[in-house]
């Protein structure tokens, strides 16, 4: 491998192709804002005490065959263009130069496991935040440009009308606000497919691929892109006494992410018993199979006996317990979104509907409105004109009118804290509308323009409890930054993503 006049990077770059075991057991290298996030054909000849001691690695963790090494945020994308440089350069060519030195001893097991995961019982949650990371702009932009879709077509905001209804020639750009940003969250599978497949160390492609197989089969499938089914709307496809169509996963993040981790370990274990065209031809079809099939007739149904559990335990609370019943929804609502639980609840919120009212939409404003203060806080709590505070900021809008996701999982996870004081402020609303029965006839926003889809005589009620519940959450998170957490609101405006280990991490517990 040619080394004459390499920079630093690329003297860098080399060591770490060196204690990856070289270029070729490179598989796919990727990177996040802080980490290279390389995956390995063979994880044996890895060394990550060599990579640990290369000029410039801040940490290196081991994620089944994805070894992450920390260089951060102002290196990483450099450091990856060297890796990707001296990789191609070197796949080609034996390196003809002296072996490489031994490797020194890794570290101890409990400083490795200390690396991965501060606490086990946060490692899902390191998992979440590593996997939507580098989503987070896309779902400020959706959440965004969803508000403002929603401000322009909804009835109630500047007065009984729409504002598309009084100036009609701005229906179609609200349209199409509206589809760019539903596109986010309608094909989230697709997104989560590809970020969580290349964290565990398969194909993000892949993973994408079985994401966008999940999210279109419903709609194929009616279109009649397949004959041989001849399904008209609103038929069913049984395999082995399966409803594949039963279960929705537009919007879900949870079931996605457990099936990126069975495709990715399909797709290793078939890496490593197929070889050359073989493995070209085979791999990527048998992995995207054997997947689909655990996904449609195991994980899938799964989750969907959860989820229908789940809402008839959610309707037998709130009507036995009433305003305890109306806090627990609150406090639970904020973890249901994370999960993707949530969607199980459009069921049963249509047969409330249906029925007179849902008390399920006026709770989800409340947590919504509570995600929605926190991240306003933490927006004033950091550094003027810095990355957190920009981040926060713009997660906070959509979140007030309906869209919380960005302020989940861009801001509220990450720190924890407010995503702590959020649920309790949603809790204080969830009781508060239990408390004066508030309850909606029709869906929409579920923010401060779902006004519009409340029962008449409460709309009132409604604004009083969810602007309660995004008042508290504030203070809350303002209090609780202050007193505990200012050198983690810090280090996080800097830049570092969560779960690299930047100065004062340490503080981020509640």
């Amino acid at each position: 491998m040619e080394r004459h006049g390499a920079g630093p990077d690329e003297s860098a770059a080399d060591e770490i192709l060196s204690a990856l075991g070289g270029a070729g057991n490179i598989a796919v290298s990727t990177h996040c804002a802080t980490r290279l996030r390389i995956t390995v054909v063979d994880v044996r000849p890895v060394s990550t005490g060599r990579i640990a001691q290369v000029p410039g690695v801040l940490g290196v963790a081991l994620a089944g065959a994805q070894v992450q090494v920390v260089v951060g945020p102002g290196a990483v994308a450099a450091m990856h263009a060297a890796v990707e440089r001296r990789r191609i350069a070197g796949a080609g060519d034996a390196d003809t130069g002296p072996p490489a030195p031994p490797a020194p001893p890794a570290p101890p097991r409990a400083a490795r496991r200390s690396l991965r995961s501060p606490r086990w019982l946060l490692r899902p949650l390191h998992v979440l935040i590593d996997i939507v990371t580098p989503l987070l702009p896309v779902f400020v932009a959706g959440g965004m440009l969803l508000a403002l879709h929603n401000l322009v077509s909804a009835p109630g905001v500047f007065g009984p009308d729409p504002i598309v209804a009084i100036v009609p020639w701005l229906a179609g750009p609200a349209a199409l606000l509206g589809i760019i940003g539903i596109g986010v969250f309608a094909l989230l599978p697709v997104l989560i497919g590809f970020s969580a497949a290349g964290r565990f160390g398969g194909s993000p492609y892949l993973g994408a691929a079985m994401g966008a197989a999940l999210v279109a089969a419903p709609f194929l499938v009616d279109s009649g892109a397949f004959p041989a089914l001849r399904l008209q709307g609103g038929g069913s496809w049984t395999l082995a006494g399966i409803d594949v169509l039963g279960v929705d996963y537009r919007g879900t993040v949870v079931p996605v992410i457990v099936i990126s981790a069975l495709l990715a370990a399909i797709e290793r274990a078939l890496r490593r018993r197929l070889r050359g065209a073989t493995a070209f031809l085979f791999t990527p079809m048998l992995t995207l199979l054997l997947t689909g099939v655990l996904a449609f007739l195991v994980v899938g149904p799964a989750a969907r006996l959860l989820g229908d559990a789940f809402a008839s335990l959610v309707q037998l609370v709130y009507d036995s317990a009433g305003v305890v019943g109306g806090a627990l929804l609150g406090a639970l609502y904020p973890l249901l979104v994370v999960t993707g639980l949530h969607q199980s609840l459009v069921s049963l919120e249509l047969g409330l509907i249906g029925g007179g009212g849902s008390f399920i939409f006026p709770v989800a404003g409340a947590s919504n409105l509570a995600q929605a203060g926190a991240c306003f806080a933490v927006a004033l709590l950091a550094r003027r004109r810095s990355r957190l505070r920009a981040i926060a900021g713009g997660a906070g809008i959509p979140a007030s009118f309906g869209i919380a996701e960005p302020a989940i999982f861009g801001v509220n996870l990450r720190l924890r804290f407010p995503f702590i004081a959020a649920i309790a402020a949603s809790a204080v609303g969830g009781a508060l509308l239990a408390f004066w029965h508030v309850e909606a006839v029709t869906l929409g926003a579920a923010g401060v323009i779902g006004v519009a889809s409340i029962a008449p005589g409460s709309g009132v009620r409604y604004l009083v409890c969810i602007l309660i519940s995004g008042a508290l959450s504030f203070a809350l998170t303002c209090g609780w930054g202050v007193v505990r957490h200012r050198p983690a609101i810090d280090a996080e405006a800097a830049g570092p993503a969560p779960g690299d280990p930047p100065a004062g991490a340490g503080t981020l517990e509640a």
